[in-house]
């Protein structure tokens, strides 16, 4: 039973090997008032694989640049929007992926400027420039969509709860980790502090590993006050996990406050929400009864962030070697 566990959770790490599920992005840019825009679209890499996003308007478009790099491929166009004012955007393929894309679009002429941000998603990957939109606000989706897909951010999660028993120190601890979690989102974005996302990213798997094998410990003997001491630490560490798919895409300049604000409210919605789910099905299932069904997802989780820490590592490790 034990190697048919350990066999089937390398399989699903090999299948969630990203750390998370990045938005594509998508810039449009007036250069002059004769209606020449430019625009680039950067999609990340899944999976070990780049998506094929095509970028598609009404106005006639050539493709200058391509660049690359071992996170994203960027495409950069240029549309002449002469005989017809950009109206329509339509991000070809994304209806295939699990991303949605984020487009910031600055269109300028002799008067004014008018900047507008949207969220294109594979539901509705074409969109009318002028039609209204009454979504959510998008960086509180962006930041719920970030921790739902965030699967080393779902499993640290999932093993606290393992790890804490009671209702109330489980409000505690969610708080606290809220707290650090929130404070080095920040720091990290508004730049304080810069700190390469490769190595945040292995450490990250190791926090799971760390709560994993504490779950499966015969003893659990930790005070609440330590608990609360090792989740800051590690709260501290998601943050700066958390600020990595926010930097690739930037903040508005106008309101930077705000959409840090939204996309963190995004993250405890959809944080508060898994937490609420595990507790239903525990609560109104057999599942404790069952101590092998019940301890199944630990060593599942333990042996995917394995798998993610010895992979991440590697990635660390790998230019000294090849050098």
């Amino acid at each position: 039973m034990t190697r048919f566990l350990f066999l089937l959770g390398i399989t699903l790490s090999s299948m969630s090997d990203a750390h998370e599920v990045r938005p594509a992005y998508l810039e449009i840019t007036s250069t002059d008032i004769s209606h020449i825009h430019k625009a680039s679209l950067r999609q990340p890499q899944i999976a070990g694989q780049f998506l094929g996003l095509i970028l598609e308007t009404n106005c006639e478009q050539t493709s200058i640049a391509i660049q690359l790099n071992n996170s994203s491929i960027t495409e950069n166009y240029e549309l002449n929007c002469t005989e017809s004012p950009l109206r329509e955007i339509e991000i070809v393929g994304l209806e295939r992926t699990m991303i949605d894309a984020l487009a910031r679009i600055s269109i300028s002429n002799q008067e004014s400027e008018a900047v507008s941000t949207l969220l294109i998603t594979g539901d509705q990957p074409k969109v009318e420039l002028n039609a209204k939109d009454y979504r959510l606000p998008i960086y509180l989706l962006i930041g719920f969509e970030h921790l739902l897909y965030g699967y080393d951010h779902l499993l640290f999660l999932l093993m606290l709860m393992y790890l804490v028993q009671k209702p109330i120190d489980l409000v505690k601890i969610i708080t606290v980790f809220t707290l650090a979690h929130s404070t080095t989102l920040a720091l990290s974005v508004f730049e304080f502090i810069e700190i390469s996302q490769t190595p945040i990213e292995a450490v990250i798997a190791g926090t799971i590993i760390l709560l994993a094998h504490e779950n499966l410990r015969s003893s659990k003997a930790h005070s609440i006050q330590t608990l609360i001491s090792i989740v800051f630490a590690f709260g501290l560490l998601h943050g700066l996990g958390f600020a990595g798919a926010l930097k690739e895409i930037g903040l508005p300049q106008s309101s930077q406050f705000n959409a840090l604000l939204l996309f963190n409210v995004g993250l405890e919605i959809a944080q508060l929400t898994v937490v609420f789910f595990v507790l239903f099905v525990t609560q109104f299932t057999n599942l404790k009864k069952n101590k092998l069904l019940f301890s199944t997802p630990i060593y599942f989780s333990g042996i995917i962030a394995s798998y993610w820490f010895i992979k991440r590592s590697w990635l660390i490790i790998a230019p000294l070697f090849l050098a």
